[in-house]
């Protein structure tokens, strides 16, 4: 069994932990384009709302999966909740909200989840209550690996974008490049996916795998979204990339592991599917994107 198929139940959780979190930020930070301002910062013990305010107030909230923690930071203090197995999400949600209250903090969420197959509200979750600490340190590892092989391929890059970071409605890491042209979602009832695509766009991202992913994928996907063709997979691509026109992704399985050599050849298939997602969009004027920075070499 993959490790996705393994540790379902305690993905599961961190995940609706991370959504309950992830929705904290989403109601109190300041609103970007596609989305960008939801997404959690990967730290090294897990993964943070980063600076907010309510009323006046900074805070912070941190999943710290090293100590098997939340942790809400103000000025005046900070309160913690344990993250246990058998605490069921319904129990996470009260005492995050009643830990913030504590100090000062009068925080207020949409509480069911997003882009999940359970619709059950946080506040009436019993259901989802498994946590292990080994699987949750093995999950923050692939996503800060995920983090540093797609910054190494995005940082230096001149377009505009939104470096990576954990979008919790669907357990990725991910980042995106943006060209300035307007390319409104059809369909305007879709709350996430209409402010999600409205500009050309290419995201990189990560997931853990699923019942069809064994090993981990990353990905690339254009929009507007690729229809009625397969893009192009040449020798530019290290072998294993592939397009999946079903997804209208790109995509290279990680079967080695975290190996670093294969930062690399995911640097390759980021390139690669980058000139190819161009090409197919029509974008003009990105001779330059690959330009060399004017600057000393850092300690990177």
């Amino acid at each position: 069994m993959s490790f996705h198929q393994e540790n379902m139940k305690e993905i599961t959780t961190l995940q609706l932990v991370s959504q309950i979190i992830g929705k904290i930020k989403l109601e109190y930070a300041h609103q970007q384009p596609q989305w960008a301002h939801v997404v959690l910062d990967i730290t090294p013990r897990g993964f943070t709302t980063g600076l907010l305010k309510q009323n006046g107030e900074a805070f912070s909230i941190e999943a710290d999966l090293m100590h098997n923690r939340v942790v809400i930071e103000t000025a005046s203090g900070d309160e913690t909740v344990a993250l246990e197995d058998g605490k069921t999400v319904r129990t996470y949600y009260e005492e995050i909200i009643a830990a913030a209250r504590r100090l000062g903090l009068d925080l207020s969420v949409f509480t069911t989840p997003q882009e999940m197959k359970t619709t059950t509200p946080f506040e009436l979750d019993d259901e989802h209550h498994h946590y292990k600490p080994e699987v949750s340190r093995e999950i923050l590892a692939w996503f800060q690996y995920a983090s540093d092989t797609e910054a190494m391929f995005l940082a230096p890059l001149r377009i505009r974008k939104a470096m990576p970071g954990l979008f919790w409605g669907t357990f990725d890491v991910s980042c995106f490049a943006v060209y300035d042209q307007f390319e409104p979602f059809p369909d305007d009832t879709k709350v996430i996916e209409r402010a999600a695509f409205d500009e050309h766009m290419i995201e990189f991202g990560f997931w853990l795998g699923d019942d069809t992913f064994k090993d981990p994928p990353f990905f690339v996907l254009p929009y507007p979204f690729v229809s009625d063709t397969v893009l192009e997979v040449d020798d530019s691509f290290p072998e294993g990339s592939y397009f999946k026109a079903e997804m209208t992704e790109y995509l290279y399985e990680m079967k080695n592991g975290r190996d670093e050599q294969e930062k690399e050849k995911i640097a390759q298939f980021f390139r690669a599917s980058f000139v190819k997602s161009r090409q197919h969009l029509g974008w003009d004027n990105q001779q330059h994107c690959f330009n060399s920075l004017k600057m000393n070499d850092n300690k990177r």
